[in-house]
């Protein structure tokens, strides 16, 4: 008698394991598709700025420029299966250890409904490097001077302004030329303050 409900609840147990197994995956490919709003493929857009920097030899500064462009976004539709029937997978991975295979049924089957469709392409907030640096030619420049501290003087601050010529090159010995003190130099585009470099003015150089 033992032995007949034994072999019962066995025949019991592999009727209910078949009859969930792969309920999961059937479920999810017999759902509707869910449309979502995704960012697809980036590309570079025009140019929108410049980045600037410097360098000096002796007293002479030299300015680049690097053109930065947008970086273009595509805004595209993606439908997918949504994921059914996951408590059929865990009663699966718990009674019988079947819905690992399962699962990986649903993976598949969500990733095979996938649907893309390209919208548009719009300019993001960010920018990338997009040319050559050069140098920064026949830019009108604002120099704020501040004098090296020496002893217990503390000198004046003041403005000068400048430009670059044909190659991004300041002479600062011609800017300063009556100078004998070490500056601190913080040059920005007369057209853009945000663009600061900053330089060391030492006298005899």
């Amino acid at each position: 008698m033992n032995c007949n409900l034994k072999k019962l609840k066995s025949l019991l147990a592999i009727v209910l394991a078949f009859s969930i197994s792969g309920c999961a995956s059937l479920l999810t490919e017999s759902g509707p598709l869910k449309s979502t709003l995704e960012n697809g493929k980036t590309s570079v857009g025009e140019i929108v700025d410049y980045k600037y920097s410097g360098s000096i030899r002796g007293n002479v500064g030299f300015l680049y420029k690097t053109p930065l462009c947008a970086k273009m976004i595509e805004k595209v539709r993606v439908a997918r299966k949504e994921p059914m029937g996951f408590t059929f997978i865990l009663a699966e991975m718990l009674l019988f250890g079947f819905g690992f295979y399962d699962m990986t049924m649903v993976r598949a089957e969500i990733e095979d409904s996938k649907i893309t469709v390209p919208l548009a392409e719009f300019e993001s907030s960010e920018t990338v490097v997009c040319g050559e640096t050069r140098p920064a030619a026949n830019e009108d420049i604002v120099i704020f001077v501040r004098p090296a501290i020496v002893g217990n003087d503390k000198p004046k601050t003041y403005l000068r302004l400048a430009s670059t010529d044909a190659n991004g090159v300041v002479d600062f010995n011609k800017v300063f030329p009556d100078e004998n003190r070490i500056l601190n130099l913080n040059v920005w585009l007369a057209s853009d303050e945000s663009k600061k470099i900053s330089f060391m003015f030492k006298p005899g150089l």
